[in-house]
């Protein structure tokens, strides 16, 4: 029952999606939430944390787009950029996934059921996301820390994170108006 009295009247994934794109994957048997925001280091691995802690037996994936330039923007040492030999990759090796510090570890550290690292150039994203997504098949739902997923998804809750004054990155502003719930830290 809703707070006004009314009959709660939830629909399943598959028929919220009737008649909408799903070309993106095959009709998805899990819920997604997207976790976006406007810059590296704004704290979406932080909220993804959160929800996992909540949401018992949840999974996560890691998606990680490489740059279109050989020259990586962020100027960081992460090698995302120059490792990808492929159009995509699924990663899912315990060594990688568990190594201290990395996101990925921090989802599993969270209680997350299953994670798994997706890095895509970007023209190939949507195929990489075709793979990925029906590997979670088997869980209660999927936390998603990525802001160009939704380029080629509509999750079950888009959730964008941003601090009071942040400048929005490239990929945040291209997919601003995908969001449902902006949340400042």
């Amino acid at each position: 029952m809703n707070r006004d009295g009314s009959q709660n009247n939830h629909k399943s994934v598959p028929s919220l999606l009737k008649g909408r794109d799903t070309s993106c994957f095959n009709l998805r048997t899990v819920p997604i939430i997207t976790v976006s925001g406007a810059h590296s280091g704004v704290g979406k691995t932080k909220v993804a944390e959160i929800l996992l802690r909540a949401l018992k037996g949840w999974s996560a994936l890691k998606v990680t787009v490489t740059h279109r330039e050989d020259k990586c923007p962020a100027r960081k040492n992460c090698h995302t950029c120059d490792e990808l030999k492929d159009d995509f990759l699924i990663i899912s090796d315990k060594k990688i996934i568990e190594m201290k510090g990395k996101d990925t570890a921090r989802f599993k550290e969270a209680g997350a059921q299953k994670v798994l690292w997706l890095k895509s150039k970007p023209q190939t994203l949507g195929e990489g996301l075709k793979e990925a997504i029906p590997l979670f098949k088997k869980t209660k739902g999927l936390i998603m820390e990525s802001n160009s997923a939704l380029k080629h998804l509509k999750p079950d809750l888009a959730l964008f994170i941003k601090n009071k004054n942040s400048i929005l990155k490239p990929s945040a502003r291209e997919i601003i108006n995908k969001i449902d719930l902006v949340v400042t830290l």
